[in-house]
């Protein structure tokens, strides 16, 4: 009999006595005295039965210590665990309700695992903890490196605004001193006749009143003309515009006024990627049953819409040719009846436009700044275009039109109607390799590649095809109902 506190003897308490329990025996389910002890193992019947001090048997937690050991219906011990049922199986339980189940013997090697799934679970821990401290760094660090970005960006644009602020305050003064030039020499000019115009009154008072008549008669004469002469220099003031008011205007660049109405710097992102470690238990290396993994069929495959977003328009109606995704996760489509690219990040948000030459039809990229794009309309080449300087760097010349166009290890793989799949060095102006000749001058054919095979698709009969990547060799072919492109999906 076991209390809260103590254990006694089970072996005593038939016999009504009340003795404390030195040991206990899981095998009968009772604790034992230490007199008891000494019979139970000599005993044929007991002396196998492992028993424990009562100080360890207290050390099993309650929940565990009163599972009961023995099948109440057969009274026999319990041996096995029927996984199908959930349950603990006596020997006559397996004959009579676990015949066909699935039966794992009771023994401590569940608690083998169960050690060793606890030690990969500490150190699991140990990895996710220092993980973690690890990202938190790395968000750190990008905190302080884009801080650093912006503040260098707002000291350039400072160190720039005050250069277009020192030199427009330059030239405000320098137009401000042109300008007074010409008042003050206007002035100067005026003040000279001032002084001859105040001198007139005089003379023409003095000769009025004490010359003669004959003196009168010829000094008004030459007091007229010197009259006539000042009135005709205020004229050719009007005249030469030296009378015209003068006045400092100054516009501000429409430029400047962008600025004041921006409202963001730039839009702060969190991105999630896989997680950098793996967890994994023993249990999974121990475990007596592996089932083999059930590879899903395309008939399972299910598509889910991640983002949505509209591309920006031009000035015809948007015809989207092709497409290519950037190394950046940029996207760059081809715009067919606008005769551009059209470039917009990962989050959709538009980036810029390129002009390129007529009809563009494919697109693939070659490195991180540049990308391939064939066309379906003469002068027949595939155009190598910057897409930071938006620059066409390259021309490499084809024979007929081009359509879907990928890239492997900087060799251009593309369709080229009439002749079939062909290949190009990036670098090169017009060395192009037949890899697969297709019959017949098929048009809007499709290229891509993975793993060293290409995969083509004919829209207009309808069949896929796939061929080792330079050698051509057919690995397999089927005719499925297909528009033009082509694309990968890649389950890992």
């Amino acid at each position: 009999m076991a209390t809260a506190s103590r254990t006694f003897c089970g072996v005593c308490e038939t016999q009504h006595v009340a003795k404390e329990a030195a040991f206990w025996c899981p095998e009968c389910d009772e604790g034992i005295c230490t007199s008891c002890g000494k019979h139970h193992r000599a005993s044929k019947g007991t002396r196998n039965h492992e028993i424990t001090s009562i100080y360890n048997y207290k050390q099993i937690p309650p929940t565990i210590a009163c599972i009961n050991q023995y099948c109440p219906e057969h009274d026999k011990k319990f041996q096995h665990f029927c996984s199908q049922h959930e349950k603990l199986c006596c020997p006559l339980c397996i004959t009579t309700c676990h015949k066909k189940c699935d039966l794992f013997a009771i023994d401590f090697k569940l608690f083998d695992i169960m050690e060793q799934s606890l030690k990969e679970m500490k150190n699991n821990i140990d990895r996710i903890v220092k993980d973690r401290k690890q990202n938190l760094e790395e968000i750190k660090q990008q905190r302080l490196r884009f801080q650093a970005e912006i503040k260098e960006i707002r000291d350039k644009i400072n160190i720039h605004l005050d250069k277009l602020e020192q030199e427009i305050l330059q030239d405000i003064e320098a137009a401000e001193q042109n300008v007074m030039s010409q008042i003050k020499r206007c002035v100067f000019k005026v003040s000279d006749h001032e002084k001859t115009i105040d001198e007139l009154p005089n003379s023409l008072s003095a000769t009025k009143s004490f010359a003669t008549d004959l003196q009168t008669f010829f000094g008004g004469k030459v007091l007229d003309a010197k009259i006539q002469s000042e009135e005709r220099f205020m004229v050719s003031l009007l005249e030469d515009r030296s009378l015209q008011q003068i006045n400092l205007q100054c516009r501000m660049d429409d430029k400047m006024w962008d600025i004041l109405s921006m409202t963001q710097i730039g839009d702060i992102y969190v991105v999630t990627k896989p997680p950098a470690i793996t967890i994994k238990t023993d249990r999974e290396n121990q475990a007596q049953k592996i089932l083999p993994p059930i590879s899903k069929t395309i008939d399972h495959i299910n598509l889910i819409s991640l983002k949505r977003f509209e591309v920006s328009k031009g000035k015809k109606r948007i015809a989207i040719a092709g497409c290519t995704i950037m190394p950046s996760g940029n996207i760059v489509f081809v715009d067919q009846n606008n005769d551009r690219l059209i470039i917009h990040n990962e989050n959709g948000l538009f980036v810029c436009e390129i002009p390129v030459s007529h009809w563009p039809v494919g697109v693939t990229w070659i490195d991180k700044n540049t990308v391939a794009v064939t066309h379906n309309a003469e002068p027949n080449h595939i155009e190598i275009v910057n897409i930071v300087n938006k620059k066409i760097v390259n021309q490499i010349k084809t024979s007929n039109l081009c359509y879907g166009i990928t890239n492997e290890k900087g060799e251009l793989i593309y369709y080229e109607k009439g002749r079939g799949i062909q290949t190009a060095d990036v670098n090169s102006k017009n060395t192009a390799t037949t890899v697969v000749k297709v019959d017949g001058k098929y048009a809007w054919n499709y290229v891509t590649i993975s793993k060293g095979k290409i995969y083509h698709t004919n829209s207009e009969t309808g069949i896929v095809t796939c061929y080792r990547c330079f050698t051509g060799q057919k690995v397999w072919e089927i005719q499925r109902r297909i528009s033009c492109g082509i694309g990968l999906w890649n389950s890992s």
